[in-house]
């Protein structure tokens, strides 16, 4: 039996990250109409997955997070309990995820300040986030993945890979 698994891949940064298609299908049910507010949440890796950066958890929105259809302010209460809660279960904080009411996502000026101010804010464990944002299109390009480095955003190339069960 096979299961499908997506890898994010900076070429520039000699860097991979892949995610389940668990959580790639559950980030994918986070599809935003038009008429809706954005939505997001924090994105958790395990230092002990054999397979490298993979992210375990895309923690679901919150109700006291604070949106609009082209913004969004997670709770930092909510934030940092995440944090502790799956810090304690062997996870690290990576970054984090929202919708944008367009089919491909791409990186706004206020997302770029937001991506920053959460490394800020987290700066000795997250010094350079990921930052996957959510489109509205079914195709691989409506799910993106940017490293948010000192110089600059770099966007991700995405690759589709068969994993064996066994």
């Amino acid at each position: 039996m096979s299961d499908l698994n997506w890898i994010w891949h900076w070429p520039t940064l000699e860097l991979e990250l892949s995610i389940s298609l668990n959580a790639y299908e559950y980030l994918r049910s986070q599809t935003q109409a038009n008429n809706e507010k954005e939505r997001g949440g924090q994105l958790f890796i395990s230092v002990e997955n054999p397979q490298g950066l993979f992210i375990e958890i895309a923690t679901p929105p919150h109700s006291k997070d604070k949106a609009g259809r082209t913004w969004l302010e997670l709770d930092p209460g909510r934030c940092k309990e995440e944090i502790i809660y799956y810090n304690k279960n062997g996870l690290i904080l990576v970054g984090y995820w929202h919708t944008h009411p367009e089919p491909t996502p791409n990186l706004s000026g206020k997302d770029i300040q937001s991506f920053r101010e959460f490394s800020l804010n987290n700066h000795e464990t997250l010094p350079t986030p990921i930052a996957i944002i959510v489109g509205q299109s079914t195709s691989q390009n409506g799910v993106r993945a940017w490293s948010i480095q000192s110089s600059g955003p770099i966007l991700a190339e995405m690759k589709k890979i068969s994993v064996s069960n066994r």
